[in-house]
């Protein structure tokens, strides 16, 4: 097939007729692919073989196809092929721009972390809880301290041998205020508007004969066990997560302020565990429930993120503190809020004071 000499030369002249004969030409090749500048033979009209390139084929862009098509005849000059339209990719486009600039953490800040103008202030968008936790010199039993929703704990330590500083972090989107208007824990956010969260809880267990193998060990003898949730008085627990599953589990470690030398530090191992139950009632799907399905079980209704790590009161000595945070939220504030969740979580750390 033969491409008419006045059609070509008719594209050279004007832009506009530019795109009316690349119309044109899409019709001579049944696809926009090459080998090495070569087509296939099934992109010949005529069936005429034509050898091909042992390179890989690359896909050209239909401005590429005209172009190459027309720089193989020479009905058309160099400096008519390069008044053709560009082309541009829109993506390509912002990959440019995203490099040229940068990201927002490299706009803000340097590589070694300082922030690129000492002038501008970033926002925090967390708040930090402090709780104090005494710890006693000796203990005969169990010493149990707890602190509710950021409200400091009440110790009956007389004879303290070492105070712990406990803190976890708070989105400062959330309603950290009760109110008659808003309860805590409610995430106004846009798209959200709900509570997110039950309750929060850090409490201590001093007792003698306890150390890490205790959490070591908590995935074959049972988290609330290994924790003494049930220990707690008043069943301030629900009783379900005696028997909840464990969904997983993992180790981090955090610095802490080393004892035996001042001014170092040492690792801490904290376990963080994701617990969940069902509810001890399953209703019927006739009976309102639509998440019976009829299976002979309900979904989980109770999550529970736990991070704990524990400290030896004493050196030389078996006796040691376990320092927990359990996070609680049923099923609607986990669908909302998982990922703030778990931050909560993870910001536990404990430190001596």
């Amino acid at each position: 097939m033969k491409i008419p000499q006045a059609l070509l030369l008719y594209a050279a002249d004007s832009v506009s007729q530019t795109w009316a004969f690349r119309a044109t030409i899409s019709s001579v090749a049944r696809r926009s692919s090459f080998t090495a500048g070569f087509l296939s033979t099934q992109d010949r009209d005529d069936g005429c073989a034509v050898s091909t390139s042992a390179l890989s084929e690359v896909p050209l862009k239909r401005r590429d196809f005209v172009l190459q098509l027309l720089g193989e005849t020479t009905l058309i000059s160099a400096a008519s092929v390069a008044s053709f339209p560009s082309i541009t990719n829109a993506e390509d486009d912002i990959i440019y721009k995203r490099g040229a600039e940068g990201d927002l953490t490299s706009q803000l800040f340097n590589p070694d972390g300082s922030l690129r103008n000492s002038s501008m202030v970033v926002e925090a968008q967390e708040k930090a809880v402090d709780l104090s936790f005494s710890i006693p010199s000796y203990t005969d039993g169990i010493n149990i301290n707890i602190a509710v929703d950021g409200v400091q704990p009440t110790s009956s330590v007389t004879d303290a041998a070492t105070s712990l500083k406990a803190s976890y972090n708070l989105p400062l989107k959330w309603n950290l205020n009760k109110s008659p208007q808003l309860p805590l824990y409610y995430d106004s956010s846009e798209g959200k508007n709900g509570k997110a969260c039950n309750r929060i809880t850090v409490y201590s267990i001093s007792t003698n004969d306890l150390d890490m193998t205790t959490l070591e060990k908590a995935s074959k003898t049972g988290v609330a066990k290994s924790l003494f949730m049930d220990h707690i008085s008043n069943n301030y627990f629900d009783k379900g997560v005696q028997k909840a599953d464990l969904i997983s589990g993992r180790t981090v470690r955090k610095p802490i302020e080393s004892l035996k030398e001042k001014g170092q530090l040492d690792e801490q191992i904290y376990y963080e565990f994701d617990l969940a139950f069902a509810p001890a009632q399953c209703p019927g799907y006739m009976e309102g429930n639509k998440e019976n399905l009829g299976l002979g079980f309900c979904p989980y209704d109770s999550i529970f993120l736990v991070s704990a790590t524990v400290l030896k009161n004493n050196d030389g000595d078996k006796s040691g503190t376990l320092m927990c945070c359990v996070v609680e939220c049923n099923k609607d504030e986990w669908k909302m809020a998982n990922s703030d969740l778990r931050r909560i979580r993870s910001s536990f750390k404990v430190t001596y004071m």
